[in-house]
């Protein structure tokens, strides 16, 4: 484009319109900032790989060899009872799992899992799903439990706080572990039955029913802290000078900024449920055989806190590496989501983490 200026000509190229900038939200600024963490990321990828394995590589697993993760291989023991080592195949002389003569031999890809040889990777990976779906229930039933409790003690104040904040603490002064042990073996018959119309194994509802019941008092404890910061703020009371009711301040104004902090202790509790898990089952009170979990692979290695194995020992390096699967899949799935979790924390407050 030419314009003459005090008789100079001057070329002027056309600018082009600057781009419309798009308004980002709060969401999309936290997805930005846990993409950006390599922890993060890392632990999320190990996660979806846990779950894929678990939910579905068993199934896929067990089509491929064509047995189940409770078939029984007589063969796959000696006469010491020491299990065959990984990549071994054994005599199928267990009926196929979808009926009918099985195949002439069968591979156990890491062997077989104590004194009955079944598959140890069939029962790792359906173990996996178990362990998963009990603290993934219990985990739901005590954050339900602690936003209930911990909202209405610090919405109605006074009296039902007070109540419930002794309730809190009555709750805190029990040994967890102790009272699993005590509720896990008093318990059984329907209540361990229960499995949701066939969806869950027998045991898992039960077990992560007790579990959430049990480890609800720190959900609510700050879900109360929270609530109590929140209630004071200017928006809280502009929607009160609205005429909103409490009902209505709680769903509408408090409970979305509560989010963040319950994503974040979501997954830590996750790992905690999942390490709880474990260990009641491995002291011999939590699901039962034949019902594989992460727990139940580690007792039947080592017996429980109530039946030990004394009768034999088993050798070194078959028990290593009986004990190395379960305990593997249990750190990798506990240390993901505590990184993951303390990841959260970082992306919904990177104020507070700057150097």
């Amino acid at each position: 484009m030419t314009r003459e200026v005090e008789g100079e000509s001057l070329v002027t190229a056309a600018r082009p319109a600057p781009a419309p900038v798009r308004a980002q939200g709060y969401w999309e600024f936290v997805l930005r900032r846990l993409a950006r963490d390599r922890g993060a990321v890392a632990a999320m990828a190990t996660l979806l790989v846990i779950l894929f394995a678990v939910f579905a590589g068993g199934p896929i697993a067990s089509s491929l060899v064509g047995h189940g993760p409770n078939d029984i291989f007589p063969y796959a023991v000696d006469d010491n009872r020491t299990p065959v080592g990984p990549l071994s195949h054994v005599p199928a002389a267990n009926a196929h799992v979808h009926g009918g003569p099985g195949p002439e031999q069968t591979l156990l890809v890491l062997g077989g899992d104590g004194t009955l040889g079944r598959d140890e990777l069939l029962r790792v990976l359906y173990g996996g799903r178990v362990s998963i779906e009990v603290a993934l229930g219990a985990t739901v039933v005590a954050l339900t439990i602690g936003v209930v409790l911990g909202s209405l003690a610090a919405l109605a104040g006074g009296a039902v706080d007070a109540a419930i904040a002794r309730l809190t603490e009555f709750a805190m002064a029990f040994p967890v572990l102790l009272v699993l042990m005590l509720v896990g073996a008093t318990t059984g018959g329907p209540f361990q039955s229960m499995t949701l119309l066939g969806l869950l194994d027998k045991g898992v509802v039960s077990l992560a029913l007790v579990i959430g019941l049990l480890t609800w008092f720190y959900p609510a404890r700050i879900v109360r802290a929270e609530m109590l910061s929140l209630k004071r703020r200017e928006f809280v009371e502009a929607a009160r000078m609205t005429g909103a009711g409490r009902p209505r301040i709680a769903r509408v104004e408090l409970l979305p900024h509560l989010v963040p902090m319950l994503l974040v202790y979501g997954s830590l509790i996750m790992a905690t449920n999942i390490m709880l898990e474990a260990s009641i089952t491995f002291l011999g009170v939590g699901l039962q055989l034949p019902t594989a979990s992460w727990g139940s692979l580690l007792a039947n290695t080592w017996g429980s806190l109530l039946n030990p194995y004394s009768a034999y020992v088993l050798p070194a390096d078959v028990q290593v590496l009986l004990t190395l699967w379960p305990a593997l899949a249990i750190f990798a799935t506990v240390l993901s989501f505590n990184v993951l979790g303390d990841a959260v924390r970082r992306a919904f407050e990177p104020e507070r983490h700057r150097a």
